[in-house]
């Protein structure tokens, strides 16, 4: 009895801490309206001017910089622990971001060669929030377009690495990512493929997919003072794509599968439609929808022209500390082409 008693006082405390919380949070979020997290009705021609937001809500957007999150943060742990600060600024998405815009990306032509699969861009590292003037980062936007070289990945650092690779003044997170937005204008060649699924996104043979970049710690032999991340874009190694050696063993290769990868591909092209058509496509680290258990929220996603295992939020949450984003253009078999005018990738980071 005097267990359950315990057991109900410490349940009705953690209620009344999480309530707190909450409230706490709808007024931030109130002082910093935003539509973040709502998906954007996709506009089908480029001259298409988006719905202008009510006046009240234009006049109170605000997106915090690391200094508001960690001032707001240092503000609420007066009063209350670090625990409870954190759940709030986590309900409020309360959270700084990066945006890296590339026009004109370019083209990937479905005709068996090296035009399959063509690099369009790379985030900023995450979570590292004076990674451009960092002396050893010369990581600008001049980088944020460059290719990356087949390199395959090795031990990970650790936060602590980067941590005092940075000499931030508050401690990094290891998985700090909380959201990615994907916003993308673009169609296909306008033709071909069946007529049933014109119009439609079934069978649609050109999309874009998520890569994924990391610094890892190299070979002791190779480089022995190397202990911390270089920071230098030249050492990123690839997590995704795989990264296969050559079959004359000299160097590596990127393994482009044929077809898209359900976990992977975050949107696709309408099917044979010359009309270009923006598709804004949200990632959050509280997705949850299992592609083997909701199989009917999955089918949706797949209608919509998404990955059918890209609602479960496992590849946000699996971010490190560090860890660069990358977006491919896809294309497959002869005729298909992904004809990209605009992408945009914006990273929301928990400080």
């Amino acid at each position: 009895m005097a267990f359950n008693t315990a057991l109900t006082s410490a349940a009705s405390a953690l209620l009344t801490c999480y309530s707190y919380a909450a409230c706490v949070a709808n007024i931030i979020m109130a002082s910093s309206s935003d539509s973040k997290g709502h998906i954007d009705r996709p506009r089908d021609h480029p001259d298409e001017a988006p719905a202008a937001p009510a006046p009240s809500t234009a006049a109170s957007l605000h997106e915090p910089t690391v200094a508001d999150v960690l001032v707001t943060k240092a503000m609420l742990s007066k009063a209350l622990p670090r625990e409870i600060v954190d759940i709030i600024i986590d309900l409020a998405e309360y959270w700084p971001r990066t945006t890296t815009v590339v026009a004109g990306a370019g083209s990937a032509i479905g005709s068996g060669g090296t035009d399959e699969n063509v690099f369009v861009l790379r985030s900023p590292p995450l979570g590292l929030p004076s990674w451009s003037s960092t002396p050893r980062a010369p990581f600008g936007a001049a980088h944020q377009g460059t290719p990356p070289s087949p390199r395959p990945p090795g031990q990970d650092f650790s936060a602590d690495d980067f941590q005092k690779v940075m000499g931030a003044p508050t401690s990094l997170l290891a998985h700090p990512c909380r959201r990615l937005v994907f916003t993308f204008r673009s169609h296909d060649q306008g033709w071909g493929g069946d007529p049933d699924c014109r119009g439609t996104y079934r069978r649609s043979w050109t999309w874009f997919e998520v890569g994924l970049e990391r610094w890892c710690k190299p070979n002791p032999e190779s480089a022995p003072q190397q202990q911390l991340p270089s920071l230098n874009v030249a050492d990123l190694c690839t997590v995704i794509p795989q990264v296969q050696p050559r079959p004359n063993g000299n160097g590596y290769r990127f393994g482009h599968p044929l077809l898209p990868a359900p976990h992977l591909k975050i949107q696709c092209n309408v099917t044979a439609s010359d009309h270009e058509k923006e598709h804004r496509v949200v990632w959050s680290y509280t997705d949850e929808v299992d592609p083997e258990r909701d199989v009917e929220a999955a089918e949706a996603l797949d209608e919509q022209g998404r990955g059918k295992a890209t609602g479960d939020g496992k590849f946000v949450r699996d971010l490190k500390l560090g860890d660069v984003i990358t977006v491919w253009s896809k294309a497959r078999f002869p005729g298909w082409a992904n004809h990209v005018q605009h992408v945009k990738l914006e990273v929301y980071y928990a400080v």
